[in-house]
Formats: structure tokens, sequence, C-alpha cells
């Protein structure tokens, strides 16, 4: 967001300040393109982001060119975790960390569910 800004400035300042108003006007087409472009990253790693629970496992699925696929079973599953920070609580929402025996570091975290939904996760798993 912030080359395509600053590439959007300079398209401007070039534009104007030596009267080359096509360079400009390409710079500024660049910014923009360039921003299509992230917001559409944004959105498609947004849409490819899944969780679900099952009887035997918590799965968790990401990623737009590189995709993980994170499988923790639930015998395994030690310590939970509900994180809020101050705009998670403002939207009113929650992050889960779901911690497994044996490890020192959280394995799973699902993000920014509805307080009621991490809730009712969290009551699943027996934390």
């Amino acid at each position: 967001m912030i080359q395509a800004a600053v590439l959007a400035i300079v398209g401007l300042t070039v534009g104007i300040a030596a009267d080359l108003w096509v360079l400009g006007a390409v710079l500024i087409g660049l910014a923009l393109l360039f921003l299509m472009l992230r917001w559409w990253v944004i959105d498609l790693g947004y849409r490819r982001w899944r969780w679900g629970l099952d009887h035997r496992w918590i799965e968790r699925r990401s990623g737009v060119l590189v995709r993980k696929t994170q499988i923790v079973p639930r015998s395994r599953v030690q310590t939970l975790t509900t994180k809020t920070g101050p705009i998670d609580r403002w939207l009113g929402l929650s992050s889960i960390v779901i911690h497994t025996a044996g490890t020192h570091t959280p394995n799973l975290t699902i993000p920014h569910l509805e307080r009621a939904s991490a809730d009712r996760l969290r009551e699943e798993l027996g934390g």
C-alpha cells in the first residue's frame, strides 16, 4: 500500500514539475493497478481461509500461492487460550489459541471469530 502511494505521489510530482504528464499518468495508473492487485490478493486470501472441527481433529487451511493445512488431533489438545485485542473487542471478536501436549509454542490459532463462536469452540474442546 505504501509503495502504491509513493508511486502515485512521484507520478504527480513528475507530471506537474517536469510537464511530463504522460509519465505522471503512467505512474498513477501503475499505482492504481498495484492497489487493485493487492486488494484482490487480500480478498482471495480471506476466501481461502478455513477451519473445521471434527470428532477426531481440528483442521485449519490457509494460503493463496502456498497452501498450508494444519491438523491437530483432539486427543492432543491440552490448553486453550482466548485472545482479544482492543480492535477485536470493539468488533466483538476473539481468537482461540490451541496448545497441544509436548510443545511450548501454540500449535494452532483460529483468529477473529465472533465471540459466541469462540465460546462455543472453547466449550466443545473442553476448555
